[in-house]
């Protein structure tokens, strides 16, 4: 079965990199792009550097990792650059430069149209540029897919810096008042894997780091609904794609993800960045009036809940990023 991958960059284009690397050294066939969300640092010139062979670049593994990550030679990969809606000529790995930057589902919906545009792949695959994928990922995430039933496959997500923790086995659970997610197994790994089904039965979304779904998913569901600027946007498309599919777990498919580099929120002293107060505020309301907007005035005071205890430690920023995400979501 053939396979695409998507990998959306937004100011780290030398982990990009290394998760393209990781993509090919595991199965070297999968037809690669990376999106760059109209990046603001150097992340195009380092892109092209790397893969014209003008510097040398030398991909980082986790160290005592679980599962080794076999990453492919830049010498033997070949890739163009293309400005957004351009035509390929074909290489191994496409860089696509996005006029705009909407959002994470806006980067994913242009990959998955040049992909299915190109070369319809049979399976899709969504990797974070902050993510690596271990030797045998993606036989892992094949073989989970052909449930017929399989909706979005998510992996076994190991924390980079310390590979003996678990962020999430698949992806999270979704409180059904407070519409917040919680990562299932996060915490030490331990030697016994969870029952594949009992993991299933409390999935609510995979996370975003790595994804797999097979093209009749993507057909019955659609793209990513690009309101969601992040956050939530897995969720929403699990939900469009419910009954028919439902989320799954291929628990050998192992990723090791550098958590937040790629989202701009990686936690700062106290809590998260304000970027990502702002948007999981913003997007769970758009949530919450999308699917269950019963909950509206709940999450509403939920959220100034939030930010009251933002105050406290003395975050105003993140206070009033959490009050403007929120009430501006619901703003006619």
């Amino acid at each position: 079965m053939s396979i695409g991958a998507v990998i959306v960059n937004y100011n780290t284009g030398a982990l990009a990199i290394d998760a393209a690397l990781s993509i090919l050294g595991d199965v070297p066939s999968v037809k690669i792009v990376i999106v760059d969300n109209a990046s603001i640092d150097d992340s195009i010139s380092v892109l092209r550097s790397a893969f014209s062979g003008e510097v040398d670049h030398v991909p980082l593994a986790p160290t005592n990792a679980p599962s080794p990550v076999g990453f492919a030679a830049l010498p033997t990969i070949s890739a163009e650059f293309l400005e957004e809606d351009c035509e390929p000529s074909g290489k191994n790995i496409t860089v696509i430069q996005a006029r705009r930057n909407h959002g994470f589902g806006a980067g994913c919906n242009i990959g998955l149209r040049f992909l299915q545009r190109r070369f319809n792949p049979n399976i899709f695959l969504l990797l974070n540029p902050d993510a690596l994928l271990a030797t045998g990922a993606i036989n892992a995430f094949r073989s989970r897919l052909a449930d017929r039933e399989a909706g979005l496959c998510g992996a076994s997500i190991l924390r980079f810096e310390n590979p003996q923790e678990t962020q999430a086995f698949g992806g999270a659970s979704l409180n059904r008042l407070t519409l917040l997610g919680k990562n299932i197994g996060a915490g030490p790994a331990s030697d016994q894997l969870p029952t594949r089904n009992l993991v299933e039965s409390n999935l609510s979304y995979p996370l975003g780091a790595a994804i797999a779904f097979r093209k009749d998913f993507l057909e019955h569901a659609g793209f990513f609904d690009e309101n969601y600027f992040l956050y939530y946007e897995e969720a929403d498309l699990v939900r469009r794609g419910a009954p028919a599919f439902r989320p799954v777990w291929a628990p050998e498919a192992i990723v090791y993800h550098r958590h937040g580099a790629s989202a701009g929120s990686r936690r700062k002293q106290g809590g998260r960045s304000v970027l990502a107060d702002f948007h999981m505020a913003r997007s769970r309301m758009l949530y919450a009036r999308k699917w269950r907007p019963i909950l509206t005035p709940l999450l509403l005071l939920l959220s100034c809940g939030q930010a009251c205890r933002r105050i406290l430690r003395g975050h105003w920023r993140q206070a009033g990023a959490i009050m403007r995400g929120a009430f501006g979501a619901v703003a006619p």
